[in-house]
């Protein structure tokens, strides 16, 4: 994205605003046993009480709860604990952060962890792959900061091309997290950091045990209602931003889905934009890395809006941003829009390569 500034603009950071605590890396077992992620979240900020209003979209935040929800470990997952907030008050553009988990989160074969303030901020993601080895931390971030966010992180939503509005979910955004079995469910603050309003915002990361534990569902709902025409000419309503170090290339399957073409991230500083043509049919791309993990990202065959794909790499973060954009109806958005995709993890013992050439995804891949 390479913009500084709140909400992501190539410009100056934006205010700050009251801090909270510090993040923390989830526990993991290694050979695929349960493994435990006690993990608590910082303190600071001032604490308070979300309240659902009317139609199920979020009411002001009478202060941000500090601390961060980081889901379970490999294997089985493990329990996540939220933060203890300070002193109660109201909230001038606080903090987001971790809510109060009721029971355990299962996250299967998947470790993910979230910034303590800005709970859209995925900060750490891991797959025990097929041989019971921990993969590094796959999410990539960086740049000046915005009230202590990167311009830069795994899980944004912003315009395409970039440069473009809405700016959705980046730096600066406010959010509070609630992890309690296979679900982590966030739900936008009505204010960022800076006291400015939000567009209701609400994401829910999905874990499967069995055949699909390295996979993960992503459902975000934006809560657009009568907006304006924006500048883009779409939405990455959910972005994966992956180290580029290591995940260099994409893959795509053309329009008859028989093969995959291949395009270096590190080719495009720019948005190369491809539109769902005769050579892409607009069903899934998958980044892969040098010692054959890939991660696959599919779009949910229930989606009927328009999409075309972008494949960028940004320099502030090192990073691969490849994602889907959901296109701009040609008078903007007037109701809320859901996306769903499934992120899912594999090697080559779980998606050989010949499955590859052949544009075949793995049976678990998907709903």
């Amino acid at each position: 994205m390479d913009e500084g500034g709140e909400g992501g603009e190539k410009s100056s950071g934006g205010s700050s605003s009251a801090s909270a605590g510090t993040s923390s890396t989830a526990g993991t077992a290694a050979g695929g046993t349960a493994g435990s992620a006690n993990v608590e979240g910082g303190t600071g900020g001032v604490s308070g009480s979300s309240n659902t209003g009317a139609g199920g979209q979020p009411e002001p935040d009478r202060g941000g709860a500090a601390g961060a929800v980081i889901a379970g470990g490999a294997g089985a997952g493990g329990l996540s604990e939220a933060g203890s907030g300070g002193v109660g008050g109201d909230d001038a553009g606080g903090a987001g952060g971790a809510g109060s988990p009721p029971c355990p989160l299962q996250s299967g074969r998947i470790t993910i962890g979230f910034n303590a303030n800005n709970a859209e901020w995925v900060n750490n993601l891991q797959w025990l792959d097929s041989a019971n080895n921990l993969i590094a931390n796959v999410a990539a971030s960086g740049g000046s900061s915005t009230c202590g966010d990167p311009p830069e992180f795994f899980g944004e939503a912003y315009g395409a091309p970039e440069g473009t509005t809405p700016l959705i979910v980046v730096a600066g955004s406010r959010s509070t997290a609630v992890a309690c079995g296979s679900d982590v469910d966030i739900d936008s603050n009505a204010v960022s950091c800076s006291n400015v309003a939000q567009i209701p915002t609400h994401t829910e990361y999905h874990f499967y045990d069995g055949a699909k534990a390295s996979q993960m569902r992503v459902t975000r709902t934006i809560g657009f209602d009568a907006t304006p025409v924006f500048t883009n000419s779409g939405l990455r309503v959910w972005q994966p931003r992956v180290v580029l170090a290591t995940w260099k290339n994409v893959i795509y399957p053309n329009a008859a889905g028989t093969a995959v073409t291949t395009k270096a991230a590190l080719s495009c500083p720019g948005d190369c934009i491809l539109p769902t043509d005769a050579s892409w049919n607009g069903q899934w791309f998958a980044d892969l890395a040098d010692d054959g993990h890939a991660i696959i990202v599919r779009r949910d065959p229930a989606m009927t809006s328009a999409v075309s794909l972008t494949v960028n790499y940004d320099s502030y973060s090192s990073a691969n941003l490849t994602s889907f954009i959901v296109l701009q109806p040609q008078l903007g958005w007037k109701a809320p829009i859901t996306e769903v995709e499934y992120l899912c993890f594999a090697d080559l013992t779980s998606w050989p390569q010949t499955e590859r050439d052949a544009a075949v995804l793995p049976t678990w891949c998907g709903p």
